[in-house]
């Protein structure tokens, strides 16, 4: 059954995840996490020498990690895991910087991850917003980053990433960002008007991926920025919309993939890929993602085209994922 999407008295009692409304405050949510990621104690771990960085998370808790990993792996000499799941690899010992992050404080995994971190004798801080994870971090004596309360995991992007992000400038980690945040977040102001409810559909680019995902089995794909923002595309669409879907990443898509345009027309026409595109990639890969959209085209699949906005890094990433965000909640 297809909505008004164009009634925002209908689209505020059907977001009953609360996800328009994270939406419209997003740029002020990440100035407030860096804020308090700023106040937060950390004495006993600054100035300390870390051989890697692991972040603990899992689901909507985990993608802020893959996401400051595609962001600053450019930037930051030493290396960044992403660990979901139970314990901790082997590697991880008392020179490995850990984040413990669950936004509820109480996924099981994280905890199991993050008490084997204390053992192990590493430099840990929790980001939660409450929960075991917060009593845990109290007993043990790791600093803990609260989260703004109140929200669905997957709503608090803003709170994880740029506290991550806060937290990571202040360990030396990385430097020099904050003019990439401040172009990002002054992007993400001017998106928020032409993406909201109150904007009409032949004007609101959200809008039109949603009515055009009605009824499909999407497929994200990205490049190597956008390889993560491709992956919470499809996460937000398998939670917010309720509807299948799948994600990779370019060139490895080029090397299998493709293999698929030889299937059942029946199956392929109810495809759609939407196609992350950012246009500082190199020639060669953005030659093959065309190559790829015409081959799949040609065979009955849709294909949507997302094109990343603004000139750092930072910004191409967030203006993609707040369309893939807002067009999720309209789906």
């Amino acid at each position: 059954m297809s909505i008004n999407l164009d009634d925002p008295e209908l689209l505020k009692s059907r977001d009953l995840g609360g996800m328009l409304k994270a939406l419209s405050s997003f740029p002020e949510a990440c100035r407030a996490a860096i804020e308090e990621a700023e106040r937060l104690p950390l004495e006993n771990m600054i100035g300390k020498s870390f051989d890697e960085v692991v972040i603990l998370g899992i689901g909507g808790s985990a993608i802020g990690g893959d996401l400051i990993k595609d962001w600053v792996e450019d930037e930051c000499a030493k290396p960044i895991y992403v660990h979901r799941g139970y314990g901790l690899p082997r590697f991880v010992d008392e020179r490995t910087l850990v984040f413990a992050v669950s936004y509820s404080g109480n996924t099981e995994e994280t905890l199991s991850a993050l008490k084997e971190a204390v053992k192990h004798g590493c430099s840990t801080v929790a980001l939660t917003s409450g929960g075991f994870m917060e009593g845990l971090s109290f007993n043990f004596g790791i600093p803990c980053l609260k989260l703004q309360t109140g929200l669905k995991p997957r709503a608090s992007l803003p709170n994880q990433f740029f506290g991550l992000a806060k937290l990571f400038e202040r360990l030396g980690l990385i430097k020099e960002v904050w003019g990439e945040v401040d172009e990002a977040l002054a992007l993400i102001k001017e998106m928020r008007v032409e993406l909201s409810p109150a904007t009409p559909t032949e004007l609101n680019m959200a809008k039109k991926i949603a009515i055009s995902l009605k009824g499909k089995i999407p497929f994200i794909y990205g490049c190597r920025l956008l390889k993560s923002v491709a992956y919470r595309i499809k996460t937000q669409l398998n939670e917010n919309s309720k509807i299948v879907s799948g994600s990779g990443f370019f060139p490895e898509a080029f090397h299998n993939v493709v293999v698929s345009s030889e299937g059942p027309p029946e199956l392929l026409n109810q495809i759609s890929y939407v196609l992350l595109i950012d246009p500082r990639e190199s020639q060669t890969v953005l030659r093959k993602i065309e190559f790829f959209k015409q081959l799949f085209k040609a065979n009955l699949c849709d294909i949507i085209e997302i094109e990343a906005r603004g000139g750092g890094r930072l910004a191409r990433m967030l203006s993609t994922i707040y369309v893939g965000d807002y067009a999720s909640a309209y789906l």
